[in-house]
């Protein structure tokens, strides 16, 4: 029998979850409201060589409102999931930290372990306090341990790593200006002598709104870039354009240069960046328009340029277009009919994707979806892959729903493979003791 394997988190985490069992403990004393949600998902996969897969994620997100003081909260968010063929688990806490947030938020002071904002795949051990005074600029310092979520194409192996790493960093950033955003900002992350990143950062977004040609025109631009000063390079750049137009026009324009290496490419359009290790250039657009208010119509690109091991480029397309429907209110149905085209050094592809999503009745709701590509590589020609899904779903209530799902793949590049499960979801919330009165807790 094998083993069984479980990661437990380090010592802060412990540490955060008792300290936050504690507080708990307390709320009854200052009326407290506690909210959050559960999530669990179990999936079997049964690949065509006969391997399978048997994994079960739970996760649970905590809100806890006036705890101690009127001002003070405390959040979390963990995961514990168990693979039941191979009998490993992990457990990993993501977040949690108290916060102490005065009214209008002047002061906002969180302890314990807390989400980085400029970077998904870092969290902080320690302290973040920003403060807002009067007038036209706001100042955010943080300081602690660093935890990066280590990078690996095996999810359970998406832990937060143990290194001792230090960092440290400050942002000033512009408040109480309508429809204007702006910020800079300087991180060190290092070990003793040692600098792992070293960055200084900026960013400035602006709304604009008017009337062209008797309709309403809405535009809203923002741009950020990092750059590294260790390297003395740019290590991330962001631009993003977004128009709205007469209610039935929307387009999305974004450019993106960053490194694979430190942005995993989940929900990213291309397999193939997987295969990189350096840069990437990523151009996307998307153009949506409503005919009626019943059909839509739309049209997305993306444009990829990879830097490859070896030191060259390598490119990717995706062309997609396509037509929505949403007949909810007549028969309780939406739909969406796709076709896209894809190129790139590994492989070319013509697919066309269909979803279907049905409510027979309120508490009930049935999806179906099909996706069939043609694909041709320089070693096969005209190779098929097919996905076919379908789910069952009940809501017996707003904050429960649970599911069936199955799922058939037949890839000849990549894995075929059955997929079943459930998924359960549950929103919660309540009073955790007596009402302040007036004048209490201040």
């Amino acid at each position: 029998m094998t083993p069984l394997v479980h990661r437990r988190p380090g010592p802060w985490a412990i540490t955060v979850v008792a300290v936050l069992v504690m507080l708990a403990q307390a709320c009854p004393l200052f009326g407290a409201e506690v909210s959050g949600k559960f999530s669990s998902l179990f999936q079997s996969r049964e690949n065509k060589d006969g391997d399978r897969e048997s994994v079960l994620d739970n996760y649970l997100s905590l809100d806890a409102e006036r705890i101690l003081h009127p001002a003070v909260s405390m959040h979390a968010y963990g995961k514990f999931g168990h693979d039941f063929d191979a009998n490993f688990s992990d457990t990993s806490l993501y977040y949690g930290y108290l916060e102490y947030r005065t009214h209008e938020g002047r002061a906002d002071i969180q302890l314990g372990r807390f989400p980085l904002s400029t970077h998904r795949f870092l969290t902080v051990d320690g302290m973040n306090v920003s403060l807002k005074p009067d007038g036209p600029v706001g100042v955010a310092v943080f300081g602690g341990a660093s935890r990066n979520l280590d990078l690996d194409p095996d999810r359970f192996k998406r832990l937060f790593s143990t290194n001792e790493g230090t960092i440290y960093g400050g942002r000033l950033f512009l408040q109480g200006i309508e429809r204007t955003r702006a910020y800079a900002g300087y991180s060190w992350e290092g070990s003793g002598d040692t600098v792992y990143q070293e960055l200084f950062s900026g960013g400035v977004g602006r709304d604009f709104q008017s009337i062209l040609l008797g309709k309403e025109l809405k535009i809203s631009v923002d741009g950020s870039a990092d750059y590294n000063l260790d390297r003395a390079d740019l290590d991330k750049m962001s631009a993003r354009l977004f128009t709205y137009y007469d209610k039935k026009l929307r387009v999305l324009l974004e450019a993106d240069l960053y490194d694979v290496k430190n942005e995993f490419p989940e929900g990213r359009e291309l397999v193939l960046s997987i295969l990189s290790d350096g840069r990437e250039e990523r151009t996307f657009y998307t153009v949506f328009y409503d005919l009626n208010p019943i059909v839509a119509i739309y049209q997305s690109s993306v444009f990829t340029r990879l830097k490859m091991p070896d030191g060259g480029w390598q490119t990717g397309t995706i062309l997609k277009g396509g037509v929505s429907g949403n007949f909810i209110e007549q028969m309780g149905l939406d739909l969406d009919l796709g076709i896209y085209r894809f190129e790139s050094f590994i492989a070319d592809a013509t697919g066309i994707s269909t979803k279907i999503r049905w409510r027979p009745h309120n508490k009930w709701i049935l999806e179906g979806g099909l996706e069939a590509v043609s694909i041709n590589t320089p070693s096969r020609q005209d190779q098929t892959a097919t996905t076919i899904t379908g789910e069952v779903g009940y809501r017996p209530k707003p904050t429960l729903k649970a599911a069936l799902f199955v799922e058939q793949s037949d890839n000849p590049e990549f894995r075929s493979d059955f997929r079943t499960g459930m998924r359960l979801d549950y929103d919660f919330s309540f009073p955790a003791g007596r009402n302040l009165t007036a004048g209490e807790g201040r």
